[in-house]
């Protein structure tokens, strides 16, 4: 009868240990981290690298694993204290007992004040989603930064193609200068100069051809690739104008970006323990059981029986507030540096986005100018003095210095079309991936 009595107190107990005394709420799961949508972009195989990118880099699946190691600590919360289960024996008893008699055994179960578990797992909810808000911006910077690898490299295999079609360009008119070398109409410098004007655009050719390698190499490395695996890219395109205006994009990103968003749910998780806190500052409460053996003593109500039954009961006193004033005093600080944070990430997104508008706008004037104005032009002017070139009315030295200026020109569209495409690319990062609202 003393070993069922023994195990029935042990299994009331481990009951009271599985059972929480909050309200069931709402819990974060993996399946609800939801990450940050990525407006479509107007390039597919982009878009194809951007999602590989989220299935497969490393470093953003192991902040998944980290919210999601958060999320499980939360379930440290929602149950009560470890019950308390003591076994005593008596070495000198004042009566003959038999050895069973000898054994009591006891078991407590403390709970905290209403509500303290409540207060401990949201707390650790809001850390679990600030965790989750860290994981959103890290994605936004990693999809930023393909983009800006991207159109770094599309840049750099449009500047290969323009110098190949270029030099292309400068061996008809190495013919044409043959031909009028041979008719005597010009003299071997010009053979000379167009052979050097070959040689620098070949160089220039192979130095853009080295720059694709470390590029390419980046490239896969934030997709978890072969770093030589290759890269399919288009030619960037010139953007439309933004929809919004300056202030609009600015509280756009207020209201949107991951930091405020971290922030935010850092400041509600410390309201959450500075009210744990409190709660832990008050009275705990505890009951228990003690079951004594057989033969331990005549009973006055009941004196066949076997077993004694003991109900026990105790009250934590949290005297001593030192703890408790500290650990609200240190939150109090905790969330007015936070408040502080907020000031001084709005002041520097706003920075970032002037910086990168600033640079979106420069870059589409360059690109009207190069395409209305001064390309045009230049292929013009180079038509005319091929024609006059070729009927003896000017130098060759300024065929070829036209030549070179066409040349610079459509290097310079290039980069400030891709330079137009990575200030955007920026601009999502800062307003939380939201280029659909742009």
């Amino acid at each position: 009868d003393f070993l069922i009595a023994i195990a029935f107190v042990i299994a009331i107990f481990m009951g009271f240990f599985t059972i929480s005394l909050h309200a069931q709420g709402s819990e974060l799961s993996s399946n609800q981290l939801n990450t940050p949508l990525l407006g479509e972009t107007s390039y597919p195989q982009l878009e194809e690298y951007l999602q590989i990118a989220i299935q497969q880099n490393p470093e953003l699946q192991s902040l998944r694993y980290l919210v999601d190691a958060e999320i499980e600590k939360a379930r440290e919360f929602s149950v009560l204290p470890d019950p308390e289960l003591k076994i005593n024996y008596d070495f000198n008893p004042m009566m003959s007992e038999s050895q069973l008699g000898r054994f009591s055994i006891s078991a407590m179960q403390m709970f905290p004040w209403l509500g303290t578990l409540d207060a401990q797992k949201d707390a650790q909810n809001h850390i679990a989603e600030a965790r989750r808000a860290s994981l959103d911006g890290y994605q936004l910077k990693l999809l930023r930064d393909i983009q800006i690898t991207w159109f770094s490299i599309a840049e750099v295999e449009q500047q290969i193609r323009i110098a190949e079609q270029t030099l292309n360009l400068v061996g008809d008119l190495e013919q044409l200068v043959e031909i009028r070398y041979e008719t005597a109409r010009t003299g071997q410098a010009d053979i000379l100069r167009i052979q050097m004007e070959k040689e620098r655009i070949q160089n220039r050719i192979e130095n853009l051809e080295d720059k694709l390698q470390p590029l390419t190499s980046s490239f896969n490395t934030l997709l978890n690739r072969n770093p030589g695996e290759e890269v399919i890219t288009a030619e960037p395109r010139r953007q439309p104008e933004l929809r919004l205006t300056q202030d609009q994009i600015t509280s756009f990103a207020i209201s949107e970006n991951p930091e405020f968003e971290t922030l935010s749910f850092r400041k509600s998780a410390l309201e959450q323990q500075k009210r744990a806190a409190e709660l832990r500052g008050r009275p705990s409460f505890g009951i228990g059981l003690e079951v004594m053996g057989r033969d331990f003593g005549p009973m006055s109500m009941n004196p066949d029986a076997t077993e004694s039954f003991i109900g026990m009961a105790t009250i934590r006193l949290p005297i001593y507030r030192t703890r408790t004033r500290s650990q609200k005093q240190q939150i109090t600080n905790r969330i007015q540096s936070i408040e502080m944070d907020k000031i001084q990430t709005e002041n520097r997104l706003s920075s970032d986005l002037e910086e990168v508008l600033e640079s979106f706008r420069s870059s589409n004037r360059t690109i009207i100018l190069l395409d209305e104005e001064l390309i045009p032009r230049a292929r013009q002017v180079l038509d005319i003095l091929t024609e006059e070139y070729t009927a003896g009315n000017t130098r060759f030295d300024e065929l070829l210095q036209i030549q070179r200026e066409l040349l610079d020109l459509e290097f310079e569209r290039i980069e400030a079309v891709v330079s137009q495409n990575k200030a955007l690319a920026r601009i999502e990062e800062l307003i939380g991936g939201r280029s659909d609202d742009l």
